[in-house]
C-alpha cells in the first residue's frame, strides 16, 4: 500500500509491503542519491517473500512523488537523513525492532541510523555506501554530471523525479565535490553501532568502494559480513540479485533476538 506520510516536516511517498507485525522485526528500504521506490524494481518484494518479513520503502525527500527538495541545505544530508526522519517513520508505522536496507547514500544513511536508533535497528544491510568521498567516487559524480548535461541522464531521471529533477540532481553532485563534504570523517558514528552488518559491493563499482570497505573493517566493532561481488557494479541488488538475496536472507536468519 502507498500513501504519503509526513517526516520531519516533509511529505513524504511511502510503500508498505506485507503486515507488520510486533513479534518479527520489519525491512526498511532506503534508496540512493539519485533514486526513488520504482527504481528498486521488485527487490523489496523479493526480499519481504524470501524471510518473510514486512517492508517499509519510502522515498527521501526530494525525490519521486515526496516534497520537493529547498536549496540550499545546510549540512550533511547523510547524517541529518539518519536521525528526525526515520524517527517518524518509525513512529507512523509502530516500528520498534527493525532491519536497515540502504543502497549507496541510503547505504550511508543505514549505517549512521544504527549508530542513533541502536534501540531500534537490530541489523543493517548497507549495499555500495557512500561514507567517504574519495577521488574515485569524485570521478564518478563528473562522469554522472557530463552524461546530466548532455542529456542522456537527465532523461532517464525526469519520468522518476518531474520538475524536481534539476534540484535533485546539481544538489547531489554539487555537494559531493565541497570539502567539507569530502573530509567529513564518520569513524566515530560507525564506532557507535550496536548492531550485526552485512555490507555488500560490486567490485565494478564506478564510484569505488574499497575506502569505505577498510573505514567499516576499521572502525564497526560488532559483526561485519562483506560480500564483494566480481561482476557487479554500484547496483549489486539489480545486477546480481541472486548473491545479494542469498547474503540478506543468511544474514536476517541469524540475527540475535530483540532485546526485552
Amino acid at each position: 500500500m502507498e500513501q504519503f506520510i509526513h517526516a520531519a516536516g516533509h511529505r513524504v511517498n511511502t510503500l508498505q509491503i506485507g503486515e507488520v507485525r510486533a513479534d518479527k522485526p520489519a525491512l526498511v528500504f532506503i534508496h540512493g542519491g539519485l533514486d526513488c521506490i520504482a527504481m528498486w524494481r521488485d527487490f523489496p518484494s523479493q526480499v519481504t517473500e524470501m524471510t518473510g518479513l514486512a517492508a517499509i520503502v519510502y522515498e527521501r525527500w526530494g525525490h519521486g512523488k515526496s516534497d520537493p527538495l529547498v536549496v540550499p541545505r545546510e549540512g550533511d544530508p547523510r547524517e541529518d537523513e539518519a536521525g528526525a526522519p526515520l524517527t517518524d517513520i518509525f513512529r507512523h508505522f509502530g516500528l520498534k525492532d527493525v532491519v536497515l536496507i540502504g543502497h549507496s547514500f541510503g547505504g550511508a544513511v543505514a549505517l549512521l541510523a544504527a549508530a542513533k536508533h541502536p534501540d531500534t535497528v537490530r541489523g543493517v544491510v548497507a549495499m555500495a555506501p557512500q561514507l567517504v568521498m574519495h577521488p574515485q567516487c569524485i570521478d564518478g559524480v563528473d562522469l554522472a554530471e557530463a552524461a546530466y548535461k548532455s542529456g542522456k541522464l537527465r532523461e532517464k531521471l525526469v519520468p522518476f523525479h518531474g520538475d524536481n529533477t534539476d534540484t535533485l540532481f546539481f544538489d547531489w553532485a554539487g555537494r559531493s565535490k565541497t570539502r567539507a563534504f569530502q573530509e567529513k570523517s564518520y569513524a566515530r558514528e560507525l564506532e557507535q553501532i550496536r548492531c550485526p552488518v552485512l555490507e555488500i559491493f560490486g567490485e565494478k563499482d564506478n564510484y569505488g568502494y574499497r575506502p569505505n570497505l577498510e573505514l567499516s573493517r576499521e572502525c564497526i566493532t560488532r559483526p561485519l559480513s562483506v560480500l564483494e561481488i566480481p561482476e557487479a557494479g554500484h547496483y549489486p541488488h539489480l545486477e546480481t540479485p541472486e548473491h545479494v538475496l542469498k547474503a540478506i536472507e543468511a544474514f536476517v536468519g541469524v540475527l540475535p533476538a530483540a532485546s526485552t
